[in-house]
């Protein structure tokens, strides 16, 4: 344990920019996963559309693909905006 908290063996805290660069360079949700639990990273999710009883979108697969709005993507842009606004 390291000042309280269990840490990484081996691993060593990114800078902000380093840690951004980190979350771009994610190729699977495993890593971005990864990097949640050893930075310690605070995401706080949206509700889903059906929580609120909001019609879902339909959004034809080339308009998701085009506009890179996948799941993922989201994801990704959720913990960056996250680490941007918390470091």
């Amino acid at each position: 344990m390291v000042n309280g908290t269990a840490g990484v063996s081996g691993y060593r805290k990114k800078t902000k920019e380093e840690l951004i660069k980190a979350i771009d360079e994610c190729k699977s949700l495993s890593q971005l996963f990864a990097l949640i639990q050893h930075e310690h990273i605070t995401v706080q999710m949206q509700s889903q559309f059906g929580a609120s009883n909001i019609k879902t979108p339909n959004l034809e697969h080339n308009k998701i693909i085009d506009n890179k709005d996948t799941p993922m993507e989201r994801l990704r842009a959720r913990i960056r905006t996250a680490v941007e606004e918390s470091r």
